[in-house]
């Protein structure tokens, strides 16, 4: 049997999934810093109240290099890990379906490269899955909303990225890049300060979600959902 599990928040948790699951073979999905933030930005404007959470955006930016430390963690080990955008996934479907499915040692049908007819059941009822749970795949860029002082920070750290990396990472295209400023290292050793203390936050809060009463938490569930819809 063949079963999988995807959320966004394994960006950190990788070494730890390759020790629990040591058969385990990683899918990792790169997408443009940029369009991410757009995107959250788009999501906490439909109510979404998670993604209008302080500290969405430095999540996001600083723990796309940490999903990166993660990934060469998983090369180092031998782990079997297959790479793919999402840009390349709503533009060319089938080609990458076809790469994962031979990733996955599974035969490809074309269903796979067709939102008609998904089971989107686990998917909950939100503004901001609209998309998800429609028949189409949309590739064409989305309006942008996203705060200027946010993509030019955002930018900053591409260009920084691409520099460390030998411009072999992020595979996002920065242009005009000879107009963005890198960020000055006090700025960096803030985010990075800022980051660990929301990470610490987001630890503090699973511990007391996993002590809580069940029925404490199904009500919380409930409520959360009901405030999900518009």
């Amino acid at each position: 049997m063949i079963w999988g599990d995807k959320s966004p928040s394994y960006y950190d948790s990788l070494p730890t999934l390759a020790r629990l699951f040591p058969q385990a073979r990683f899918i990792i999905q790169w997408r443009d810093p940029a369009a991410t933030a757009n995107a959250i930005a788009r999501a906490a404007r439909s109510g979404s109240p998670y993604f209008r959470q302080r500290g969405v955006y430095l999540r996001g930016l600083i723990g796309y290099e940490v999903l990166k430390s993660g990934v060469d963690f998983l090369l180092s080990r031998g782990k079997p890990v297959c790479q793919v955008t999402y840009e390349e996934l709503t533009s060319d479907t089938a080609k990458v379906m076809r790469e994962v499915c031979r990733f996955l040692e599974i035969p490809y049908r074309d269903e796979l490269a067709d939102l008609r007819g998904a089971d989107r059941s686990e998917i909950f009822q939100a503004a901001h899955h609209a998309l998800i749970r429609g028949d189409e795949i949309v590739s064409t860029p989305r309006t942008v909303v996203l705060h200027p002082a946010i993509r030019r920070r955002i930018h900053s750290y591409v260009k920084l990225w691409k520099r460390r990396y030998n411009d072999e990472w992020p595979p996002s295209v920065l242009t005009n890049a000879d107009d963005v400023a890198l960020p000055r290292l006090l700025q960096r050793v803030g985010n990075q300060v800022a980051y660990c203390a929301v990470r610490a936050f987001d630890q503090f809060r699973q511990v007391c979600f996993a002590y809580a009463p069940l029925a404490l938490l199904q009500s919380y569930r409930t409520r959360k959902a009901q405030r999900a819809i518009p």
